[in-house]
């Protein structure tokens, strides 16, 4: 992908720790991130306030080899291997010491398109410049109870039962919600919405009936989709 950091009207200079925060593609998007700022000369770290699988092409550190690694790659991932998953190494803050972008991924989804956080999550850097919430616009016309994770805090936070096929004011809604994706967003942190998964013109025109939804509360939304091939970042890296 090139021009998210446009798309989604970010400036890697004034928000150099950006979290990720939903579902539907967000590991896809950091890494889309993560590529356009090597691109642009700068050194960069991807990491994870919970737990996310380690990217193959990028070196893994917990935190002491970081100055060396991004000498060497200009890119690499801080964390901790737990079984098969990645855990936080080092605070996001603390890796600015040596990067110029941190990427962070601040909670989970499970694969599914659309969520509603539980209590302890997201786990947001208190110093993030920005937070996007990621959605995936193949959640629209499925129903609550498949589409989503978490669907019953789901429907407590839209009004609606499991059964209640997802439309694009309920994406918006979801999404700009002070305990959906906006939760834990401080008020000096940039919002920004991301609508991945447009892959054909239905969901194309969905998802700019959600952004313009979303634009009317003033938060910017980029549109997207990522190829079989960039999902994950493996073509980047």
């Amino acid at each position: 992908m090139n021009g998210l950091w446009s798309s989604l009207r970010l400036d890697m200079e004034r928000c150099p720790i950006v979290t990720l925060v939903g579902g539907g593609g967000k590991t896809s998007a950091m890494y889309a991130l993560a590529h356009e700022g090597k691109l642009a000369g700068k050194r960069v770290v991807v990491t994870t306030t919970t737990h996310i699988m380690p990217h193959p092409g990028l070196p893994l550190t917990g935190g002491a080899e970081l100055p060396g690694l991004l000498d060497r790659y200009g890119a690499a991932t801080v964390g901790v291997m737990t079984g098969r998953k990645l855990s936080g190494g080092l605070p996001a803050a603390e890796c600015l010491a040596w990067a110029d972008l941190v990427l962070v991924e601040g909670d989970g989804a499970r694969l599914h398109p659309l969520k509603a956080p539980a209590d302890h999550e997201p786990v947001i850097p208190p110093e993030s410049g920005a937070v996007i919430a990621v959605a995936g616009l193949d959640a629209l016309g499925q129903p609550i109870g498949t589409a989503c994770h978490r669907p019953e805090r789901v429907c407590a936070l839209l009004g609606r039962e499991t059964d209640h096929p997802i439309t694009p004011a309920d994406v918006a809604s979801l999404l700009s919600h002070p305990l959906g994706g906006r939760k834990n967003v401080g008020p000096e942190m940039a919002f920004r919405c991301l609508l991945n998964k447009a892959d054909d013109e239905t969901r194309r025109r969905q998802g700019e009936e959600i952004a313009a939804l979303l634009e009317r509360q003033g938060i910017p939304c980029a549109i997207t989709y990522f190829t079989k091939e960039e999902r994950g970042g493996l073509c980047w890296f």
